[in-house]
């Protein structure tokens, strides 16, 4: 499972290389701000396949997902996550890399493992390390987020 995802996080981020904006020194914008409520347009995102490309099991519902790379490199990666519903969604996760995240847009409750729950609204930050299992559970119908994520070899 470990090769597969590395794998496709190669050919995400092949496809993705016309939105990758990495922060030179000479770059005219070297910062990109994430604010909270402020959607990114979708001509900007790409697929991301399907949640079992990426480390989850759906247990009920649909879910979509979309995201733009701004960096990636040395196993690291951050841009633009989305995830939209119909119907409201339930994803068992279990996190293929490390990630700090900030909702933008919508409304997300995670648990982990060991009971912990908490529902993140736009500004809300969280921290997952990589192999924690997650269950990730939306009823908004968008939810964009900032990452950076960091994946341990």
């Amino acid at each position: 499972m470990g090769k597969q995802l590395c794998r496709l996080a190669v050919m995400v981020a092949l496809s993705a290389l016309a939105f990758i904006r990495p922060a030179a020194a000479d770059d005219a914008f070297p910062m990109l701000v994430y604010e909270p409520y402020d959607i990114v347009p979708q001509s900007e995102l790409i697929s991301l396949g399907d949640p079992e490309d990426n480390g989850g099991t759906v247990l009920r519902g649909d879910i979509t997902l979309k995201g733009r790379f701004d960096f990636l490199g040395d196993g690291m990666a951050a841009g633009i996550f989305q995830a939209t519903t119909r119907r409201g969604v339930k994803v068992r996760v279990v996190m293929p890399f490390s990630e700090h995240a900030t909702v933008i847009i919508g409304r997300v409750t995670l648990t982990d493992e060991f009971g912990n729950r908490h529902t993140y609204n736009p500004g809300d930050s969280y921290f997952i390390k990589q192999g924690s299992v997650i269950l990730w559970e939306q009823t908004a119908p968008l939810l964009q987020k900032s990452f950076f994520n960091y994946t341990l070899p």
